[in-house]
This record gives C-alpha cells, structure tokens and sequence, in this order.
C-alpha cells in the first residue's frame, strides 16, 4: 500500500510504500536528511517532528537519544522510523544536512557535508562477571548490520573509561565500517581533516571542521622539493638516476606539510590526535613523490602512472603528523601527467554536470588542459614551467604581501601590489599583466624580443624585466597555447564553439581577462564565457575531504577521460613554434 507524506516547511507531498524507512523516503524525494551514522540510529541527526499520523513507541536507544537532545514526545528518529499509514512531518532545520561553499571565485557551488571520518558517542554497558562481553562485541551491537572492521591498534585506548554504570566512549568510524579510533568519553566535537594542495612550487594546508565543514586556518609554503629542480622533469630525473634522492624528495615534502601541519594545530589549540583524515591533491608525480614511489615509468615513454586510484591509506604510513591511525586519501590521478590535482579541480568545478563544450585549463608549473565536449572527456599536460608562479624570473616572487600583482598604462605605467605594500617583486598575474603593456607600448615585439638599448625594462625603481623573463612567459604562454589548440583540433572545435572555459590556479584570482586574450595565452571568447575559480585543486581536496558522495562522483568521472599525449602529436612541434608569437587568438 502507499502512503502520502506531507512535508514541512513548504508542504511538500511524497509517497511511499508501507514499510519503507522514512529517511529512505525522504532522501528519495531529495531531502538532504542528515544520516550521518547511516541510519544506526546511533548519532540523532535526523529526528523529525511527527504533526500526524503513528507514534509508534520509541526502542531503548532511540529513548536515549531523544532524552539527551531534549525532544518533545512526537519527536522520533527518522532512520528508526517504518511507515504505516499517512503522515505529516516537519524536518527542522538541524536534520537536514548543512550546506558548505566549496567553489565561491568565478562560480558559486556547495555540497551537503556527508564526510567519511565521522564520530559517534556510545554509553555501553560495563561488562561483569555474569556477561563479560568483550569490547568489540559491545562496540559492535551497536552498529547492527554492518560488519564493522575494528584493528588492534584502535584498541589501544590511552586512558581508563570513567567510573559509572555505563561505559563512555566516541567511536571514530571511516565510511560507515572502519573503526579507526576509541576515545574515551564524548569527543564528538572534535573532528578535523586536512586538505592538502600539494603543488609543484607551492604547497597549501587547510584546516577544516569535519562537523561544519567550515575552513578553520590555512598555512601556505614554499615546496622544498624545488632544490632538486622548478619543474616535475627535473624532480623525476633526480629520483631516476640515484633512488637516494627518491628517498629525501619524499622525506623533504612531507617535512614541509608536517610543519606547516604542526603551525596549524599549534594555532588552534589542537592535537594532532583529533585529525582523522588529509585529502591530498597532486599531480601524478607529486603523488608518487610523495609516497616515495618509483618513477621510473614516468621518466620514460609512455609515461604512465603507478596508480590511478588507491584506497585511503593509514596516515602512519605515509608520515603526515595526523592521528597514525587516520587515513590520507589521495584525489585519483588521471593518466600520464595530468594527476589529482586536476581530477580535483573537476570535481570542484563539477564540470561533469555543465552543459555543452566546456574548457578547464588549470595555470600552474604544469600546464593541464581539460576539454569536455559533450559527454566525452580529454586532457592533456603542457611543461608551462613554474613562470605562472612568479618563479624563474628575475625579479619574480610567491603571490605574497608586496608582490605586484595587476599593472596597466595610463600616460604611465601604474601597477598594484598585494596588501599595498611596497613593492618587492612581481608574481604571475603581474607578470602577464606587465608584459601585455609592453607588448601593446612597443616596448616588446610579438616575438618576445625587448626594443631598444640595454635589453631591460623599468617596471619600478628596483624592479626590471629582462629578456630571459621575458622569454620564460614567452615559453608558458606557448605550452599553454598549444595544448588548448590541439585538444579543440583533435574534436573538431574551434574557440567559438566553446560554451565556457574555467581558468583555475592560484593567479585565477587576479587574472587579467583581456591581457591574457591579448598575449594569446587565453583563447578568444566572450567575458561572460571567462570564469575565473581560483585555487580549484585545494577547493576539490576540501570537497573530496568532506562529501562522501563527491569523492565516488570523482574516481568515476577520471576514468571516463582520454588522454591527449602531445610529445606524439604530429602537430606538436609547428603548433608549438606558431604559438611562441605574442598576440590574441584569430
């Protein structure tokens, strides 16, 4: 028999069968009702308020649970609850999941937070001599249906339960069957992961509340790996010829995230034993780099990765400063060079769900290019080098306090800088802004050649741009130029039939639309087609980090994407030489 179900606020009307669980029917319907310990009736996040129809009478736990949240009678567990006649139901505002921005630069996106590290308090009964239960199998009655995989090592439990009838506790539990952790007492509000933007150049660390999903802190540092060289090839070269250097490319970065990690903590009053996950974004080689994996199939053709897809690994293994019992997820490479933090910026951008011809180019030290036509997805990697950074130029720097970050021409040249600070060098955004102005003033020919005497240009006082400066834009803007030409020849677009393009990377924010389309590094398009999405692999590992449901929508969109290998395209090399000149797309 079916029933109808009127639901308030909004007075919306469902059906469901008799017997159906009414949070399956709500979440049938698209009510993102919190079940936060899947439906065990354990957690008390998805209580509704029954206005009419059956009171069926509450069992033991579900009493408990409506005692301690202070609920009127016609209050019942939503998970708990078989449906056996018409109803009408109000779902508070606290049942529902909460919604957090993920995207808010360019395009404004949120998720419902549904995170795999989740913490349930319990009150179980001490075991005596008439029942002396073990711990497991008590811990265990509680999660009924599910085989719940407990380790030793979560028993390890570093403080006695206090005294009382009942013994209680705060299982951590990871995707709904791993416990991972026992802590005494109820530690519920206290649940933190990281989301780790593991760049070339730059490294990123987010502290994040699992249980608000809010961004508490972020720390942002220099990637120590660049003394064995700017780019990935140079990395990789090191690891490859001497596996020594494999070993101190690994302990180095992880070195640098564990500090930045420890400063995070330290500010927040936080010990490291309350963070249960890090969610990691990098490319295909940071991925193996930091695992300390060999690269030698990177390092020769064809180019491929050891992995693809792994499961969350423990985080003792990998020697993140977290809980050694939690878990480090790394968001799934693609193929070849384009890696994590790519698969991660998709899934940010939720590109899968966008209509029609959409490119994703993310402007890094690896320039990755995504074209998504129709249903069909194809990336490709370009060596841009770390000049979209600030690095590698003379006078370039970090997008930090004093670096010039925007510069255009009115009867002078006037630029900006980060925080207004005087000015100590220029950043990527700057860069390109600057050399557009001396592109459009003559100062420079369109084939990166610097005009007149001394072969330097003033941009302040201290600060000058010389012809190797020049000719490293010169270079990134080429790769990146290329890669977007060939990925539209190959399906047969050209740039008016893009339906929009999203431009990601840290200098997304401060990005010049029309110097960019000037340079030709942009390709020509209406504004309203242009959105600028910021940092979108850090913005990914906080989605993966938070939402179950976008971590599986993730690992299967990266398998639906072909890979554009350039090295092998016919075209390479002539695209590559015609894309050097400066100048917009015809």
């Amino acid at each position: 028999m079916t029933h109808t179900i009127k639901i308030l606020p909004g007075g919306r009307v469902i059906k469901a069968a008799s017997g159906t669980i009414l949070a399956d029917a709500l979440h049938e319907a698209g009510f993102p009702i919190s079940l936060y310990c899947g439906k065990m009736g354990l957690c008390g996040k998805c209580f509704v308020e029954i206005i009419r129809g059956g009171l069926p009478h509450p069992d033991s736990q579900e009493k408990i649970i409506l005692e301690r949240l202070l609920l009127a009678n016609n209050y019942r567990l939503s998970c708990r609850y078989r449906i056996s006649g018409s109803l009408m139901i109000r779902i508070p505002e606290e049942s529902l999941l909460p919604q957090m921005p993920v995207l808010t630069q360019g395009v404004r996106r949120t998720i419902a937070i549904d995170p795999p590290a989740k913490k349930v308090a319990l009150s179980l009964p001490r075991p005596d001599l008439s029942t002396p239960l073990a711990l497991t199998d008590l811990i265990q009655s509680r999660f009924p249906g599910v085989s719940l995989k407990i380790s030793a090592e979560a028993l390890r439990v570093q403080a006695a339960f206090p005294e009382g009838p009942d013994m209680k506790m705060t299982a951590v539990v990871y995707k709904g069957s791993e416990l991972t952790d026992i802590e005494p007492q109820d530690t519920t509000g206290r649940n933190f992961g990281l989301a780790v933007d593991l760049g070339t150049t730059t490294l990123v660390v987010e502290l994040v509340d699992l249980n608000s999903g809010k961004t508490l802190d972020t720390e942002v540092g220099l990637n120590a790996q660049n003394r064995y060289g700017a780019d990935v090839v140079s990395r990789i070269a090191a690891a490859y010829a001497d596996p020594e250097k494999s070993r101190e490319l690994k302990e180095v970065v992880v070195g640098a995230l564990n500090e930045m990690i420890g400063r995070l903590l330290e500010k927040r009053h936080i010990p490291s034993n309350f963070v249960y996950e890090a969610v990691i974004a990098g490319n295909t080689a940071m991925n193996h780099l930091f695992l300390g994996l060999p690269v030698q199939t990177l390092a020769v053709s064809p180019y491929y990765a050891l992995f693809s897809l792994l499961p969350a690994l423990p985080a003792a293994s990998t020697g993140l400063a977290i809980n050694p019992r939690g878990k480090v997820y790394l968001a799934p490479n693609i193929k070849s060079f384009v890696g994590g933090d790519i698969a991660a910026g998709l899934a940010a951008a939720d590109l899968a769900s966008l209509p029609g011809n959409v490119l994703f180019i993310d402007l890094g030290t690896n320039g990755e290019i995504v074209l998504k036509k129709d249903r069909r997805f194809t990336a490709t990697s370009t060596a841009a080098g770390p000049a979209f950074e600030g690095m590698n130029i003379s006078c370039g720097m970090l997008a930090l306090p004093g670096a010039i970050y925007k510069a255009e021409f009115r009867n002078k040249l006037h630029v900006r800088t980060i925080s207004g600070r005087p000015a100590l060098g220029v950043c990527g955004s700057g860069l390109i802004d600057l050399v557009a102005v001396f592109l459009k003033n003559g100062l420079i020919s369109s084939q990166g050649q610097i005009q007149g005497p001394g072969k330097r240009i003033r941009v302040t006082k201290d600060i000058f741009l010389n012809q190797k400066d020049i000719r490293q834009m010169q270079l990134a803007a080429a790769a990146v130029k290329t890669g977007i030409r060939l990925l539209l020849a190959k399906s047969r677009l050209v740039s008016r039939d893009l339906d929009a393009v999203y431009v990601a990377g840290a200098l997304g924010s401060t990005l010049n639309l029309y110097n960019s389309m000037a340079l030709g590094l942009l390709p020509k398009c209406p504004e309203k087609k242009i959105f600028f999405i910021g940092n979108s692999s850090l913005a990914g590992a906080r989605a993966l980090l938070l939402s179950r449901a976008e971590r599986s929508r993730c690992e299967k969109l990266v398998r639906r994407v072909r890979h554009l290998s350039l090295a092998e395209d016919a075209l390479f090399q002539k695209t590559f030489i015609d894309a050097l000149e400066f100048g917009a797309w015809s």
